[in-house]
């Protein structure tokens, strides 16, 4: 485990838990600052921003995708009918399924980087490290 300092492991979990718009914010006041960002934090940092824009990449391409297959005509009944349960169809007050995914993705990520360790995630971790390093 890591020995990461208290408030790179809090900066951190904001990262996650704000879809990397916390992490744009804290990159911008360093480099103003000229604050050194420890290989830990800019490891979480960059993970954090490359998985809202993955996220984000991943509903577009989606949603062209259920547009796109709604005009067939058998096809289209079924692609609406997975959308509606995996999108729309609440299970626990309003979290659906791919929510509750989304969620408990981000909360992993945010409690490994509470406790000082850094997370994997196959592909994204791999890029991260070989392009930012930590």
């Amino acid at each position: 485990m890591n020995k990461a300092a208290l408030s790179d492991r809090f900066i951190s979990v904001l990262a996650y838990y704000t879809f990397g718009i916390f992490s744009i914010i804290w990159i911008v006041f360093a480099n103003l600052t000229k604050k050194r960002i420890t290989p830990f934090l800019m490891f979480n940092l960059y993970q954090a921003i490359f998985i809202s824009v993955i996220l984000a990449v991943i509903s577009l391409l989606y949603s062209i995708a259920i547009n796109f297959m709604m005009v067939i005509p058998f096809v289209g009944k079924l692609a609406n009918m997975f959308d509606i349960f995996f999108n729309k169809t609440p299970l626990y007050f309003s979290f659906t399924i791919s929510g509750l995914l989304v969620t408990l993705l981000i909360t992993y990520l945010a409690f490994r980087a509470l406790i000082g360790a850094k997370s994997y995630i196959p592909f994204i971790s791999e890029i991260v490290k070989e392009n930012f390093g930590g």
